[in-house]
């Protein structure tokens, strides 16, 4: 990424009162349908608590450095055509130019989903004649208008909210390339609630029709496994039993108190997992039916014909289990997946043979080519 251009989108807010400086924030200047604007959170412009509810025009300072170290330019500032208290989130018309036509194209989004990586920049009070860019990760999805981020690559306020002071009103983007998805709008990175490095952000959904950004429907992560997602919507079911079934199929016998384990683990996976995306989830389990059934085919030759004890059962859900961990963390050199610790994989295996893909017989041997 072109760090001018994240100079060139980011700017530092000035609340000159009095004859003195009183606040201080960042804010994003983007072009929307017919003038500038800068984006910014609602205390950004009004103060904290909404001290300043009568601020003039000429009391809001706009300044652009748009190369590192470059000198300042001020940014006229034309009107404030929207704001919200409770959300944290203010609109400001503004009069820019873009002489050399460098400024990037920024577009929004509400498409995002929990483990994106996000980088928003702005100007720390510590530091604030020079802009800083900081790596984050999505927490949770939009709730009441707002959702929350993650400081990442172990990176940390470690003054607490003193020093995150002056983040307020950074724009958080998605990033591809030359691609700018604006998300949101950082609000609470001030006093206590930027300890934990968690910082919560408005979504742009009543920002960007405001403005007439474009609002893109879906951010295309070339990333994504979108071959596995793909295939896996392409195989067709053989065998339709369950996961109960198929193990008494091969051991009449099996222990209740394990089936009872393996049901609860089963629906336990299912919830936990509730937070990735069904074209992630598809990908996965794609990559881990292929690498599984290899080792199935081995299995039904070398145990023909007989019935299997529970100690084999649960070996092969090990093996299962193994080789996905393995798979994927191949995969993960060429694609993004979500983070899958090794129990949650262990559950996404039970699902897998639960759904119909794999089982412990040679009726789960499905053709894959």
């Amino acid at each position: 990424m072109n760090e001018d251009l994240i100079n060139r989108i980011c700017v530092r807010i000035t609340l000159h009162i009095g004859g003195k400086d009183v606040s201080y924030g960042t804010g994003t200047l983007v072009k929307g349908k017919d003038y500038f604007y800068v984006v910014t959170a609602h205390h950004c412009v009004y103060g904290d608590e909404n001290a300043y509810p009568d601020i003039q025009l000429d009391q809001i300072i706009l300044q652009q450095q748009r190369a590192f170290n470059a000198p300042f330019e001020d940014v006229e500032v034309l009107e404030i055509i929207g704001s919200d208290f409770k959300e944290d989130w203010a609109v400001i018309k503004v009069k820019h130019v873009d002489k050399d036509g460098m400024h990037p194209h920024i577009a929004a989004t509400v498409n995002f989903k929990r483990n994106d990586e996000i980088l928003f920049t702005g100007f720390q009070f510590a530091n604030k004649n020079e802009s800083r860019s900081f790596k984050s990760t999505v927490q949770n999805g939009i709730a009441s208008g707002e959702f929350r981020i993650t400081l990442a690559d172990k990176d940390t306020f470690k003054a607490g909210g003193d020093d995150a002071k002056g983040l307020s009103g950074s724009g958080a983007f998605l990033i591809d390339g030359e691609t700018f998805l604006l998300i949101g709008v950082l609000k609470n990175v001030k006093g206590d609630e930027a300890l934990n490095d968690d910082i919560k952000c408005c979504c742009m959904e009543k920002i960007a029709p405001l403005i007439g950004l474009e609002i893109c429907e879906e951010f295309k992560d070339h990333s994504t496994d979108t071959f596995g997602s793909k295939k896996f919507g392409e195989i067709i079911i053989n065998d339709k039993r369950t996961l109960m079934e198929k193990i008494l199929a091969v051991n009449n016998d099996f222990s209740e108190m394990r089936m009872k384990r393996l049901r609860r683990q089963l629906a336990l996976g299912k919830a936990e997992l509730e937070f990735v995306q069904e074209r992630d989830m598809s990908a996965i389990k794609y990559r881990l039916f292929i690498e599984c059934q290899e080792m199935l085919e081995d299995f039904v030759d070398e145990n023909i014909g007989t019935v299997l004890t529970q100690e084999q059962i649960e070996d092969l859900l090990k093996k299962f289990t193994d080789s996905a961990i393995t798979i994927i963390e191949v995969k993960s050199k060429m694609y993004k997946y979500p983070i899958i610790d090794d129990n949650l994989m262990r559950k996404i295996v039970l699902d897998l043979i639960n759904e119909c893909y794999l089982s412990f017989d040679k009726e789960g041997v499905y053709e894959t080519e």
